[in-house]
């Protein structure tokens, strides 16, 4: 009874991070789209301030808190000054996301995005020196070319978005790795980890909007336009509930789960983009998507296929005699 139920859970909570992460890049994009909304920085630090103050009153005013024992309140001056540098990389690698989406339709985007592993690994071998097998290179094979294929491929170019893109992918590239030491060197679990960064991300964004997009106060547009607000709301709680669900997804399964499931959601991404938008997609560009996502599934099995390999070349290797 009990393990049918945590069956029920998981899969429930598998749809709803599905429903999330492909509801919140397109909904993003109708909004820049359909509303003449040219404000990305802004919808960006309402992200991150529906965030703070979801986890926030998780942390105080529910038994969460308790559970913690007030251990979150404590944070020692060296945990906080890496926090502050993730905090910059959180914030920079969101709005430029959202920056790139306003550019690009969500199929060529996502394609973008899914290039994650390829900068994550170049990104580890130059600031980082950190070596990797061979298994791990031939596996950027198919992303490197697949990237070549969606971008020759794309109808509906942008040179800013696909620049800005690109560089939000490095981004998340350096926050993935140094969130990854904070969460297993330092010790720091995810729900205090995303509260942490979650103030010095929004006082960065606030800063941001205000230089960038200040004849924002002079839209007339966001002062009588109740369905543009509506949109920014279930936008917001969209943004929630995905960093949520990335939680929940993680504890009924394993990370590793999720980053198939980012795959998964892509390719759903991109279906219901051109649904939606009714953007053309190039055959290279489908092709080109095929040859990420398949880089990417051999770049997070790296580690089961050396180990593989090398068990059946050894079981081959005749015995030596004694």
């Amino acid at each position: 009874m009990l393990q049918d139920r945590l069956k029920i859970l998981t899969l429930l909570s598998i749809c709803g991070w599905l429903f999330l992460s492909v509801t919140l890049g397109n909904l993003n994009k109708w909004i820049f789209a359909n509303h003449n909304f040219n404000y990305p920085l802004f919808l960006t630090t309402l992200h991150v301030l529906t965030t703070y103050i979801v986890i926030h009153v998780a942390l105080h005013k529910t038994s969460l808190g308790v559970a913690y024992d007030d251990q979150w309140k404590n944070l020692p001056t060296v945990q906080g000054n890496k926090i502050q540098v993730l905090s910059v990389m959180f914030a920079a690698s969101i709005a430029l996301g959202n920056v790139a989406i306003q550019y690009l339709y969500i199929s060529f985007a996502k394609m973008i995005f899914a290039l994650t592993p390829l900068t994550t690994v170049l990104v580890s071998r130059l600031l980082l020196c950190k070596t990797h097998n061979n298994y791990t290179y031939i596996a950027l094979i198919p992303i490197c070319l697949g990237s070549i294929l969606c971008t020759l491929g794309e109808v509906n170019f942008s040179a800013v978005g696909f620049l800005v893109a690109i560089l939000s992918t490095f981004l998340r590239s350096l926050k993935s790795l140094l969130q990854g030491f904070l969460l297993k060197e330092e010790r720091i679990d995810s729900v205090r980890l995303l509260y942490y960064m979650s103030l010095p991300s929004l006082i960065l964004l606030i800063m941001a909007t205000v230089v960038f997009e200040h004849d924002i106060l002079l839209d007339l547009n966001l002062y009588t336009n109740i369905q543009l607000w509506s949109l920014i709301i279930c936008s917001c709680f969209c943004a929630v509930g995905y960093n949520m669900m990335n939680f929940i997804v993680t504890y009924f399964t394993c990370p590793i789960t999720l980053q198939v499931l980012g795959n998964v959601s892509i390719v759903l991404s991109v279906l219901v983009s051109v649904f939606i938008f009714n953007n053309e997609v190039s055959i290279s560009s489908w092709i080109g998507m095929s040859g990420i996502m398949l880089g990417t599934v051999l770049y997070h099995k790296v580690d089961w296929i050396s180990t593989s390999l090398e068990w059946a070349l050894s079981r081959g290797q005749p015995k030596k005699e004694r």
